[in-house]
């Protein structure tokens, strides 16, 4: 068998297992914070490859609480599962010959679909321009006490395009930026700019853009 299919395996088992230990113990101290290890380290899990693990054992254990499935106390999980999903997608696609990439340095210069490409940055203007009126709306509400946007609506619009724009308005409007913030916020906007600029190459060195 592949060893590459064998790591994944193990990794998403083992990472399946950790988070079910992990949710047992949070139910059982009636803390989401009290579970196994700190939430943080378990995300780095999803980025060594248990991705897939860690989000059936959201889906499964998140379901027999009862309300929203995400929620302030795991909500840094599924982020970190999608974004990891599409990064190691990524990867095993061209492990396993599914895409092909381009292998010449000269490639990231030339070739690129100026008609796609023009198509991409229109899309992503207009993502960062809505995620920018969101994290605006949101700092506004939160200073006068208004209704706030859910953490998952900021962090949904910076995962599909709009993180620039998050953190624009996050520097300029000094909102989540303090050291109360969410670290999720701080390290997963960031993260997020690499993911779109590494996903962005490797379409154009598949001859996809």
């Amino acid at each position: 068998m592949d060893p590459f299919l064998i790591y994944l395996i193990v990794i998403n088992v083992v990472t399946f297992a950790l988070f079910t230990i992990d949710f047992f113990i949070a139910v059982r101290r009636r803390d989401p914070d009290a579970g196994l290890m700190d939430g943080g380290l378990l995300c780095l899990f999803a980025v060594a490859g248990g991705a897939v693990g860690m989000l059936v054992a959201l889906f499964v254990w998140t379901s027999r609480l009862g309300g929203r499935r995400m929620n302030k106390a795991n909500i840094a999980w599924w982020f970190a599962c999608f974004a990891c999903l599409v990064a190691w997608s990524m990867v095993c696609a061209w492990r396993w010959g599914v895409v092909t990439l381009a292998a010449s340095p000269h490639v990231l210069i030339d070739g690129w679909n100026v008609t796609t490409l023009r198509g991409v940055g229109a899309y992503l203007l207009a993502m960062n321009v809505l995620a920018f009126f969101a994290f605006w709306l949101d700092k506004r509400r939160a200073e006068r006490g208004g209704r706030r946007l859910p953490e998952a609506a900021l962090l949904g619009l910076a995962l599909l395009g709009g993180s620039l724009g998050g953190i624009a308005a996050s520097r300029l409007f000094h909102h989540k930026t303090n050291r109360k913030t969410k670290w999720y916020f701080r390290v997963g906007m960031p993260a997020f700019v690499v993911l779109h600029l590494a996903l962005l190459v490797y379409c154009h060195l598949a001859g996809l853009v």
